[in-house]
């Protein structure tokens, strides 16, 4: 009964316009975001392919992939494509030293004992990880190229914006041998994503503008196939002092959000969100376990910003946080999150015409 009733609460908010355009849905998984909530990872991965959605990103985690020198471990990435492979659900593949969730860099340690790298530093300046970088770049590319699930490659992530405990950024001059290296490997040439943070909070871009001396989505247009923008609509922080909230409204968001597509569109590049936002935020919490439904993620919310997203012309969506929907879910008995994301991709499968097929991962859409 509550689920039928679930069900039909989420057929009435969601506005046939929604599905009047192609559009694609998709998410990111984390393995290391399962441990972190302490789910079985592949109970929960099988569970995240049978939700039907149309592509899914995964991190190619360098410093499980590589835990020492020249020395790879590839089973448990092997096994994710293979699931995919099975279920039809095309791959994003993020490669690099940085990839989805905390962290943010996954350098293994033998690497990082080989450098001293400052808070806030550049960390491509040292050459030594550039070169372990590269050669990392290149097995993963190598093993993988063949692998027609795979439909794009992340190359880094976030990898212009200064993130993580140390607060590094990766230099455009690297990213550029990145990327060539990766075109160089690929003979099916997959388009070549680029993801970026957005700050539709006018007082948090203010502040983040003492910190960057150069605009990460401006370059990141001019290297990428794709541009992909990670967008959170509420945010909390923890000061030193106290506790704060950062909402945005629609209008505020869509008005930042068109300048950044304008600058897209002049460039003929498509645009992707490869993070919105489905998941707590909470201030000072790098997870949010308690059973009450925190100020910053809430089902609600789902709705409004795959809608807003969409009236900018954006035909591709990752809603994050796919391990809290299932955490709520098994741990709590809570499966509003779980529900609402199905039935928006059933309706989805339903109402519409599919956008263009993930499955040839050279024709990306915007």
């Amino acid at each position: 009964m509550m689920k039928t009733l679930g069900a039909l609460v989420m057929w009435l908010l969601f506005p046939a316009g929604l599905w009047a355009e192609p559009l694609r849905i998709g998410t990111t998984f984390s393995a290391k975001q399962s441990a972190y909530l302490r789910l079985d990872w592949k109970e929960t991965y099988h569970a995240t392919l049978g939700l039907g959605f149309d592509l899914i990103r995964l991190g190619a985690y360098w410093d499980e992939l590589e835990p020492r020198e020249d020395a790879y471990h590839f089973d448990d990435l092997d096994w994710a494509l293979r699931e995919a492979k099975a279920k039809g659900v095309p791959i994003i593949l993020t490669i690099g030293m940085k990839a989805p969730r905390w962290p943010e860099y996954f350098i293994p340690p033998w690497v990082l004992r080989q450098l001293r790298l400052r808070r806030g530093r550049e960390v491509s300046q040292e050459a030594y990880l550039r070169e372990r970088t590269l050669r990392f770049l290149q097995a993963v590319v190598s093993r993988y190229r063949d692998e027609e699930i795979i439909h794009s490659w992340q190359v880094e992530n976030e990898p212009l914006d200064r993130a993580g405990p140390g607060y590094w950024w990766i230099g455009r001059p690297f990213l550029e041998q990145e990327i060539a290296l990766v075109r160089a490997l690929d003979p099916s040439h997959r388009p070549i994503v680029m993801n970026a943070a957005t700050h539709p909070h006018r007082f948090l871009r203010f502040l983040t503008s003492f910190f960057t001396r150069h605009d990460a989505i401006a370059e990141a247009l001019e290297l990428c196939d794709v541009l992909a923008l990670n967008v959170y609509p509420l945010i909390g922080h923890r000061w030193p002092w106290k506790r704060s909230y950062y909402r945005t409204r629609a209008e505020g968001r869509l008005s930042y959000l068109s300048r950044i597509m304008e600058q897209a569109n002049d460039r003929d590049i498509p645009v992707w969100i490869t993070e919105l936002q489905a998941e707590p935020w909470e201030p000072g919490q790098l997870v949010y376990l308690e059973a009450a439904h925190p100020p910053t993620s809430h089902p609600e919310m789902l709705q409004p910003y795959v809608q807003e997203m969409r009236s900018l012309g954006i035909e591709t969506i990752l809603l994050w946080g796919v391990e809290y929907w299932y955490y709520r879910k098994t741990r709590h008995g809570d499966p509003t999150w779980w529900e609402a994301v199905g039935t928006l991709l059933q309706r989805l499968s339903a109402s519409r015409p599919r956008a263009s097929s993930p499955a040839s991962p050279w024709s990306p859409t915007g």
